[in-house]
């Protein structure tokens, strides 16, 4: 892999990230929820389902899993789901008048991680990158062995970092209102961007 592919592989994959989806905005609204610390696992979570995906695509699985697994449809619904379920928590948080919101022990460290791996490994937008998109960059079923570890290496970790931006940027407008009200209204979007990652989750094919 030359360096103009290398190039243009990190591009594609740092466009994606900017590009805001149900991974974004479940990132996004956890970081309101219950500050940069809570979303850690989560980003664990993508990163490594990103190396899975990514993985596949190199193996040409990506599109038999994406497009025959019925296991890929339980996974999405799942991961949903659970973002739906984070979205009602942070909105009932905001109508008690709750100022410090937090994301449950439970979920910060393990059901954090399992999150965000769901989230990645059941995002439509994912199986179309590594799956239709990445390929007309890269040639990844031609990758020698030591190119296929960069691979794996530089595109999880140009998502991690990208997402890790949004994650920081969130917690920090979260810091920057100290009264009630503002807190309230960050819950509330909070929620929203939760139950909206959820429900375009099962919406899109």
């Amino acid at each position: 892999m030359d360096i103009q592919a290398l190039l243009a592989l990190l591009a594609a994959t740092a466009v994606l990230a900017l590009v805001p989806g149900p991974v974004v905005a479940a990132l996004v609204g956890r970081a309101l929820f219950g500050g940069v610390k809570s979303t850690l696992g989560f980003l664990m979570g993508v990163f490594i389902g990103d190396l899975i995906w990514l993985l596949a695509a190199i193996s040409g699985l990506g599109y038999v899993a994406a497009t025959y697994s019925t296991a890929f449809l339980v996974i999405k619904y799942i991961g949903a789901l659970y973002l739906i379920y984070l979205g009602v928590q942070a909105i009932r948080h905001a109508m008690a008048h709750n100022q410090e919101i937090k994301i449950p022990k439970a979920s910060r460290r393990g059901a954090g991680f399992v999150s965000g791996l769901l989230v990645t490994l059941g995002n439509p937008k994912l199986v179309a990158f590594y799956v239709g998109f990445l390929p007309t960059f890269i040639d990844l079923q031609a990758l020698d062995f030591v190119n296929a570890l960069w691979a794996a290496f530089l595109v999880p970790a140009t998502f991690a970092l990208m997402n890790f931006g949004w994650a920081l940027s969130a917690a920090k407008a979260k810091t920057i209102f100290k009264s009630a009200l503002p807190l309230r209204i960050l819950n509330y979007l909070s929620g929203g961007l939760l139950l909206g990652a959820g429900a375009v989750m099962i919406a899109e094919e």
